[in-house]
């Protein structure tokens, strides 16, 4: 494995152990599902680091490796949870702000190291790559910060863009 993908490997690894332990300190059930959906999705993560380093070590080149993701399904898996769950369960111990505010840390770091890694890519399917795991981070920290919103019940959501607000919690 390559220098740039060993980074990218090492950082998942380091998320998927962050929100297993940040899942298991929360007493809020909306927080438990997003960190247990998020490293649902290290690991895929994982995966298609591992695909591609495997192909590389055939020396097939990156543009034969796939790089892309199918589309992130976080929202989804946390609207069902959302919808299906009574209100009370989903608001009671919501002083997990903390917690969240801690995995969007994470999910920050995550994207300045992809980006970084774009920048330095040695192919365009290897910038590709970093570029879609950039992606991925920003829907990652969306949804965290959809969360900490709906915990924290701040006006603050209200200013978030659209686009990215998830306007079904406001329930």
């Amino acid at each position: 494995m390559n220098t740039a993908l060993k980074k990218a490997y090492d950082l998942e690894r380091k998320g998927l152990d962050a929100y297993i332990d940040l899942a298991a300190m929360s007493k809020n059930a909306l927080a438990r599902k997003t960190l247990f959906s998020l490293a649902s999705a290290e690991i895929e993560h994982m995966m298609k680091i591992d695909d591609i380093a495997f192909s590389m070590d055939k020396k097939e080149p990156w543009a034969s490796a796939e790089t892309s993701f199918k589309a992130s399904d976080i929202e989804i898996k946390i609207k069902d949870f959302f919808v299906n769950t009574k209100k009370e369960a989903l608001d009671q111990s919501s002083d997990d702000a903390g917690i969240i505010k801690k995995a969007m840390d994470f999910e920050r770091k995550s994207y300045e190291l992809y980006s970084d890694l774009s920048k330095k890519a040695g192919s365009d399917a290897e910038k590709r790559f970093y570029e879609a795991m950039m992606k991925q981070e920003e829907l990652h920290y969306d949804a965290l910060e959809n969360v900490n919103y709906y915990l924290t019940r701040t006006g603050d959501w209200f200013c978030h863009e659209e686009s990215k607000r998830w306007n079904w919690m406001n329930i």
